[in-house]
């Protein structure tokens, strides 16, 4: 398992709306109930903004960033002669610890699965986490016999590693479940998997996007987000990124390339 780097601040940057799923709980982003689901079709950062958010935020005295990279899909992501790759190694290579949440999609071809992850560890040195939603929502995995092609091709990839490339790869399932007691993955699956290193964990469903036509089924329980006002240096612990603004908490408080004034 990879040891991430600590850090003090953590940007998520919604990066596209575009994604090649359709799930009925899908809420794309947590942003404050006045705007709520604010991606739009349409909605994609050029990379010019990505570049921006990435050098602006690592020259932030005293901060050291997670910059966690959503969607939509973020594989799927181009720009410009860029792909979602050069992101990652832009990030990992301005001295920030790069992550990213995915349907796990990209990883169903052994060979697409290779190649990325031997990008990455050809250009960067610095940790990658991979977040892979899995759940009885995404339909992303084999319910009868407890088995994902993604996992199983990373599982794959990471035995053909040296170990000191491969502890650079961590990989974490989110399960997204409801007030079902039986909405997570089989225990079996967890540990099946979990012994090639890939952790497992719950996440409660959210009344946002989509989510909301299905609000019978929201858990009681809600996620606490208090973990991440910790983190708080000088400045805000967390920030999202959408288009050109920043959001700290839900709120609009910040415009891309002014990221420091948050700060001072």
């Amino acid at each position: 398992m990879a040891q991430m780097p600590t850090f003090t601040n953590v940007m998520g940057i919604s990066l596209l709306y575009e994604c090649n799923f359709n799930c009925e709980h899908c809420g794309y982003i947590y942003i404050g109930n006045n705007e709520d689901h604010i991606i739009k079709p349409g909605y994609k950062l050029t990379w010019e903004q990505v570049n921006t958010a990435i050098t602006e935020s690592v020259k932030i005295e005293g901060t050291k960033w997670n910059h966690n990279y959503t969607g939509g899909e973020p594989t799927l992501w181009k720009d410009n002669g860029k792909d979602f790759m050069d992101i990652l190694i832009k990030s990992a290579n301005s001295g920030a610890s790069p992550s990213y949440n995915t349907n796990g999609s990209y990883f169903h071809n052994l060979d697409k699965s290779r190649r990325f992850f031997a990008r990455y560890l050809d250009n960067a040195d610095v940790p990658l986490r991979t977040f892979i939603s899995m759940d009885k929502f995404h339909k992303n995995y084999n319910e009868e016999k407890g088995r994902a092609k993604s996992l199983d091709n990373i599982i794959k990839v990471l035995n053909e590693l040296p170990e000191d490339k491969k502890k650079l790869l961590e990989t974490h399932v989110i399960i997204i479940v409801t007030k079902d007691p039986d909405s997570s993955l089989p225990k079996e699956m967890k540990e099946y998997y979990g012994q090639y290193g890939i952790t497992f964990g719950d996440f409660p469903m959210m009344p946002i996007g989509k989510a909301k036509n299905i609000a019978d089924q929201l858990p009681e329980k809600q996620p606490d987000f208090s973990e991440f006002r910790k983190l708080k240096t000088k400045g805000p612990g967390s920030v999202v990124l959408v288009g050109d603004d920043y959001y700290v908490h839900g709120e609009k408080e910040g415009k891309l390339g002014h990221l420091s004034k948050l700060f001072s």
